[in-house]
């Protein structure tokens, strides 16, 4: 690994398809009566394990001239699987996909690699079980999971307490085979893709924003479309190139066909509160999604801000890159009540933090509140990094370098094929 710490980014760059999306277009394109066409699908581990489980439910999905053709099954169609459906690493296809086979009258077996298999799905099945659903889990909260699907789905009404919109998209999925009107009621808005698909595939949904609530109503009166679908570029993927070019003085790049989803861009408004040098032009409107090109010519550091819990949910994927740009940033930068953090790929909080310690950023953690005290001095670094497999976790600390003396220590880097394969090459070719 060459030294980075006198690089700056400099070029074009298209990231690649977003993984969020990437799920949903499989899932609901083979929830739709025809064949669907999908361009620019994110080929990462964790959308290839989705691909992978919804054939095993019986849908006809293949690569055919670097497209995706799905033939899908109509909901209540899904055929009980032959053997155990294999998860990996995602989180989102296994809630997604658990809310979806909740109202099918099968029986599955869930399982996933050791990461999964310590988070929590209670938080998911304890909404599925209301519609009759049956769930056998390890604790009554862990993989394997049995799911026993509801033979008669019950419409009901949904109070979603925690921001997630992988809950949330698991009890809309689960509604697509339940006969009358559900309603769904978050105290939190979270990434609202799954809302704006089935909008595209002209199902009966409506979703609206009063604040602090969010508010979904869905009727199952029609069949869902299929689509010919271009997957925009993933602004989590991208926030790591962003975030590097915000970094370095000097730094000029443009990120082409970004997906602009206000639920996805809150780590933009944290830059650009720090003092990034970011502009936006070329937005449009596709598939009821935002579509935009970043721009960023840096020429100024950056400065110390606070995040605020309310503020979490629409850069949960993004504060590990997010804590990188603190520690370079003047002053003491607060992100508050990170607990979500807690349960993703890995406890992010603490690897945050023990990570930025061993390279010799000044920081701690008060209750769920991360507090970084930065400053524009070249850190240590040839810290070795804990990552517990986690991607963001690699990425970032990867990106790290830029401010480092000494590269830190990254053993086995693999896990970044879970989200993003070609990110090393991408970073190393913006490099000058």
């Amino acid at each position: 690994m060459t030294l980075l710490k006198k690089n700056k980014l400099k070029g074009n760059y298209t990231p690649p398809g977003d993984k969020s999306i990437s799920h949903r277009i499989i899932i609901l394109g083979s929830q739709a009566v025809g064949q669907s066409s999908i361009s620019n699908l994110l080929e990462s581990e964790d959308v290839l394990n989705t691909v992978s489980v919804m054939k095993q439910l019986g849908s006809n999905i293949k690569k055919k001239s670097g497209k995706y053709i799905i033939f899908g099954l109509p909901p209540g169609g899904l055929f009980t699987p032959k053997k155990k459906l294999d998860f990996g690493n995602s989180g989102t296809s296994i809630r997604l996909i658990t809310g979806l086979i909740s109202s099918n009258n099968i029986k599955a077996v869930l399982v996933g690699d050791k990461s999964l298999s310590s988070r929590p799905m209670k938080r998911v099945t304890e909404h599925l079980k209301r519609i009759g659903a049956i769930f056998i889990l390890k604790k009554d909260n862990f993989l394997p999971m049995t799911i026993n699907g509801s033979s008669n789905p019950v419409p009901l009404d949904y109070e979603i307490l925690i921001p997630s919109a992988q809950i949330k998209s698991s009890v809309m999925l689960s509604a697509l085979n339940t006969l009358g009107r559900v309603k769904i009621k978050e105290f939190a808005s979270t990434r609202d893709h799954t809302e704006r698909m089935l909008k595209t595939m002209d199902y009966d949904i409506s979703f609206k924003e009063k604040k602090p609530h969010r508010f979904i109503t869905m009727s199952n009166k029609r069949d869902l479309k299929p689509l010919k679908y271009k997957v925009a570029g993933d602004p989590s993927s991208a926030a790591f190139m962003i975030v590097a070019a915000s970094l370095k003085v000097g730094s000029k790049i443009k990120v082409k066909d970004m997906l602009y989803n206000p639920t996805r861009i809150g780590f933009l408004k944290t830059l650009k509160r720090m003092g990034a040098n970011i502009e936006i032009k070329n937005k449009r409107i596709v598939h009821n999604e935002i579509i935009a090109d970043v721009y960023v010519n840096q020429k100024k550091e950056l400065k110390s801000v606070t995040v605020k819990g309310n503020e979490i949910p629409m850069q949960i994927n993004e504060i590990p890159i997010l804590s990188i740009a603190a520690s370079f940033a003047v002053g003491e930068t607060i992100f508050q009540d990170l607990k979500e953090l807690t349960v993703k790929e890995s406890n992010r909080l603490e690897l945050i933090y023990k990570n930025l310690k061993g390279m010799g950023v000044d920081c701690f953690i008060k209750g769920y509140d991360l507090h970084i005290i930065g400053n524009r001095e070249i850190k240590a670094g040839g810290a070795n990094i804990t990552h517990n497999f986690d991607h963001r976790i690699v990425m970032s600390f990867y990106i790290a370098n830029l401010i480092c003396a000494k590269n830190n220590i990254i053993i086995d880097k693999s896990c970044v094929k879970t989200s993003y394969p070609g990110f090393f090459k991408d970073f190393n070719t913006l490099l000058k």
